[in-house]
């Protein structure tokens, strides 16, 4: 069986990066998604997709943090 949450985490991961305010949700959902896989013992499936949208997630925060702070300090 496979995790929605794992999904869930793989779709906000992937919208987190043109759209920064999706990350800290990729993030919260793809590691509980990864919590609850592993404390399944194989019963869930899903951990690839909820790895990939966590560190989507990471990455699409790191870019709104860059990108935020470029544009401020570049608008003074």
């Amino acid at each position: 069986m496979r995790d929605r949450a794992a999904t869930r985490a793989f779709v906000l991961g992937l919208l987190s990066l043109p759209f920064g305010i999706f990350a800290p949700f990729a993030i919260w959902s793809g590691a509980r998604s990864l919590r609850r896989i592993r404390a399944s013992n194989g019963a869930l499936r899903g951990g690839l997709s909820a790895a990939a949208g966590l560190v989507a997630g990471i990455l699409g925060l790191a870019a709104f943090i860059v990108g935020t702070t470029y544009w401020l300090l570049a608008s003074s």
